[in-house]
């Protein structure tokens, strides 16, 4: 999954089971971990000049990144293999927001299932602190800002408040995982691999 920015399913997995365990959702760790790891599946039927762009995308690059959720659904179902609910609603709904105007769909509120606003919260986080050809990364404060701003817009309120309460304990797992990716196989002391 080159197309894939490096180690950012991963990390979604991570700091979605760690808002898992915060939140006491109840949902299961290697579910929601693997929800996580799978959500932009669809990446890899999108062009790397596309998602490596050193610039901001064009509306006809944008339209052709919106594709990629129906696209993940589409690689997953193709796969053949019995992905829990979990996993295919993570692909498909994660750009959906609180407020309807995410995408493909356009739901709102209630009708996006609470694991997605977990990976959708967690694929945010990630976004914002990792560099991008297109952006520097976003120190923890202003993370804390958008997740405090977004509640109610782009994220179910008290999840998104949580994690901004909670984001030192959710940056804890994020430079884990990049100290494990930089040491290779090796995992820094004190870590496991879950």
């Amino acid at each position: 999954m080159s197309n894939i920015q490096d180690g950012h399913g991963r990390r979604v997995g991570l700091l979605a089971a760690r808002i898992n365990e915060l939140a006491g959702l109840g949902l299961e760790q290697k579910t929601i971990q693997l929800a996580g790891e799978l959500h932009d599946t669809g990446k890899v039927l999108t062009g790397q000049d596309i998602l490596h762009a050193p610039r901001p995308l064009t509306p006809e690059e944008k339209g052709v990144i919106r594709k990629h959720p129906l696209l993940g659904l589409g690689v997953l179902q193709w796969y053949g293999h019995d992905f829990p609910r979990e996993v295919m609603d993570a692909t498909l709904l994660h750009h959906e927001r609180w407020d309807g105007t995410g995408y493909p769909l356009g739901l709102k509120g209630r009708h996006i299932p609470l694991w997605v606003q977990v990976i959708s919260v967690a694929d945010t986080i990630d976004a914002c602190l990792s560099k991008r050809n297109y952006k520097h990364s976003w120190t923890p404060e202003a993370v804390r800002k958008i997740l405090q701003q977004e509640a109610g817009r782009a994220f179910e309120p008290k999840l998104a408040l949580l994690c901004a309460t909670h984001l030192d304990d959710l940056l804890e797992v994020w430079n884990a995982d990049y100290a494990w990716e930089k040491l290779g196989d090796k995992l820094p002391d004190g870590q496991h691999s879950n």
